[in-house]
């Protein structure tokens, strides 16, 4: 199972009216039900017949489906023309002749088919001696936007091939301003391409909709009744999205915006006025804040085929943002070799699905002991929102810890975790057969204070195109936190950058990094006597899993899958999140949040925004323009209708 709300839809998924998948339906328009006046068509269709029985050769029911689709869909509905039905009829026609000169080519040209006075001029409002010469047509259409008559001829020719091709959806669903249908490529053996611009489009209205989804969990106790209430979800996170876009703090950010944008755009002010502070009505403290993120999350993953299929495995990762700011109990001291002076750590956990790699909860953290706490939180809240089916969770080697992997077997969840580069680890790689996969069982470690104290090893060739295994983040030294206990209570200080540590700093996360607790024998025998050095041939996993009778490679081919989470947190961090200059810690929760949204929303553009378009070829949609769609996106649109159906 997925990701499925029980407060919506009870024990039942949604019902469609005729039983029929929409997203399995090649029929199925995304795009609203028509919105021209059926009297408007009927009243055209006593001039000149189109869907009846009348016939036309293929080049004038082109044109003329073509004129239909700008009189009924485009004219009115543009911003170009101020109020297509106030204008006489005269520059009604004009505007058509404008539309048939872009298929024609030439006013000459144009001139002799008005003058026929067949269905193409009837339709275009022409009869004869309505004043047809050349000269008088080029006088006329010249006044009017050049760019704007070739852009919506255009979008009137490909609207015309929805009634042309044999496969293609009717008429009357195609959208105000179309690509080709896709039946059209199939038709004619043409590979189907998008441009930019309408890519960008379909972005922005989907994005929009994915915003009215998540919307209801992040109002932080905003009072929208409230006399100052002025700004909608929608418009803190069009702002983030800018800062995330532009590299940029609030205040410079929210200027440059203002002064792009022609929307009312919330100030620097306004956006931390939204963020939760002590006191607030709600009293949200970091884990409230979490918890909203996780639950905008599992709401978006209710949409429709967002969702990625059970079972779910899991990836468990700490991760590391630079921080130049003064010095704060939040960070840690880099190492030398980095130029970054100070970093938060963050807890994420994703999910491992191949095209579905969602970020299900963020949260920063400072004590070691945080790291199974924060699991343990986010599990437990996933599971509130949702139904989800999990299956394993894969983690680092800094995560083998005894109540990580107790939090683990509480939620039923088995663990496959990487080994680290230890004397006993490499000999089991260099004992494994050359290319083949081998296993160890009941290793004993010491100083573990879990259950249960052995565990399994898989041993797997490593993939001639394997990559990842190295560390992504940057290793820390030691937390700058003093703890006041052993000083009486003093308050709380700090130690300066670059002084060396004393017995009065505690090792908050960094010095634990690449701890592994030491096994206390040699599983199966397995001999350590003798030279030992990095094995470049296999990789080894401690699991808890029983590795008898599995597939070993499938086991660690799966896993390799968790390594693209650590790209994905890259972006995470480097694409969709702003600057925050702010060292308080439930600004930069929720500045980690929006960065989490915005990275969910990428990844469900990539899913479902082909489906809109049709399936293109060599479809590639940047998180850059995930973010440029948020930031164009309408979200009064996006809050009609079911936005949980596609």
């Amino acid at each position: 199972m997925g990701f499925q709300r029980d407060d919506l839809y009870g024990s039942e998924p949604p019902q469609y009216p005729d039983g029929v998948d929409r997203f399995l339906d090649p029929s199925f328009s995304y795009t609203p039900p028509s919105t021209y006046d059926v009297d408007q068509w009927e009243d055209k269709n006593q001039t000149v017949e189109l869907g009846g029985e009348t016939e036309y050769d293929e080049e004038t029911e082109k044109m003329l489906w073509a004129l239909r689709h700008f009189e009924l869909r485009i004219a009115p509905e543009c911003d170009e023309i101020d109020d297509w039905s106030s204008l006489d009829h005269r520059t009604q026609r004009m505007y058509h002749a404008g539309i048939l000169k872009e298929f024609i080519g030439g006013y000459r040209e144009l001139e002799e088919i008005l003058e026929k006075g067949g269905p193409v001029a009837r339709e275009a409002g022409f009869s004869p001696g309505d004043g047809t010469n050349y000269s008088t047509l080029s006088a006329a259409i010249s006044k009017f936007d050049a760019d704007f008559l070739a852009d919506a001829a255009e979008y009137s020719r490909n609207a015309a091939l929805y009634a042309l091709t044999s496969r293609g959806r009717s008429f009357d669903r195609a959208p105000p301003y179309p690509s080709k249908p896709r039946a059209y490529y199939l038709e004619n053996g043409e590979e189907w391409t998008v441009d930019i611009d309408q890519k960008m489009r379909e972005a922005s209205q989907v994005v929009a909709e994915y915003m009215a989804i998540v919307a209801p969990s992040l109002r932080f106790g905003r009072d929208r009744s409230a006399p100052n209430y002025q700004h909608s979800i929608g418009d803190i996170y069009r702002l983030l999205a800018h800062l995330a876009i532009e590299q940029c703090a609030a205040k410079n950010g929210a200027e440059l915006l203002a002064w792009q944008s022609d929307k009312d755009t919330p100030s620097a002010s306004t956006l931390a006025e939204y963020i939760p502070t002590p006191g607030d009505s709600e009293e949200l403290e970091v884990e409230g804040i979490e918890d909203k993120f996780i639950d905008a999350t599992c709401r978006l993953l209710e949409r429709q085929t967002l969702a990625p299929s059970g079972p779910i495995h899991l990836a468990y990762d700490l991760t590391t943002v630079g921080w130049y700011g003064e010095e704060n109990k939040w960070v840690t001291g880099s190492v030398k070799k980095d130029n970054t002076t100070e970093f938060w750590h963050y807890a994420v956990l994703s999910t491992v699905s191949p095209g579905r790699n969602y970020i299900l909860g963020v949260t920063p953290i400072k004590e070691r002991s945080e790291k199974a706490e924060a699991l343990d939180r986010m599990l437990r809240r996933v599971r509130q929102n949702a139904n989800p089916d999990f299956g394993r969770i894969y983690m680092d080697s800094q995560l083998f810890q005894a109540d990580v992997v107790t939090k683990c077997r509480e939620h039923g969840l088995n663990w496959m975790i990487q080994a680290p580069e230890a004397e006993l680890y490499t000999k089991m790689a260099e004992s494994a057969p050359p290319g083949e996969s081998d296993k160890a069982k009941d290793i004993s470690f010491t100083d573990f204070d879990a259950p249960h104290r052995t565990f399994n090893a898989i041993i797997c060739p490593i993939h001639e195109e394997e990559v990842g295994q190295e560390e992504t983040t940057p290793k820390t030294e030691l937390t700058r936190y003093h703890d006041t206990a052993e000083d009486g209570g003093g308050g709380d200080s700090t130690v300066s950058k670059g002084a060396a540590p004393d017995a009065a700093v505690k090792n908050r996360l960094g010095v634990f990094a690449d701890d592994m607790p030491a096994p206390k024998e040699t599983p199966d025998g397995l001999s350590i006597d003798g030279e030992t050095g990095k094995s470049d041939t296999h990789t080894v996993w401690i699991t808890d899993i029983d590795v008898d009778d599995r597939d070993l490679d499938g086991l660690g081919y799966q896993y390799r899958h968790r390594w693209k989470i650590e790209t994905a947190i890259r972006q995470l961090k480097h694409t969709f999140q702003g600057q925050c200059r702010s060292a308080d810690r439930l600004t930069r929760t929720v500045y980690f949040g929006a960065a989490q949204l915005f990275f969910n929303f990428w990844i469900a553009l990539k899913h479902e925004l082909p489906y809109h378009l049709g399936d293109p070829a060599r479809f590639r949609l940047t998180g850059l323009e995930t973010l440029h769609a948020l930031r164009e996106a309408d979200f009064e649109a996006g809050e009609r209708g079911n936005n949980l159906l596609i």
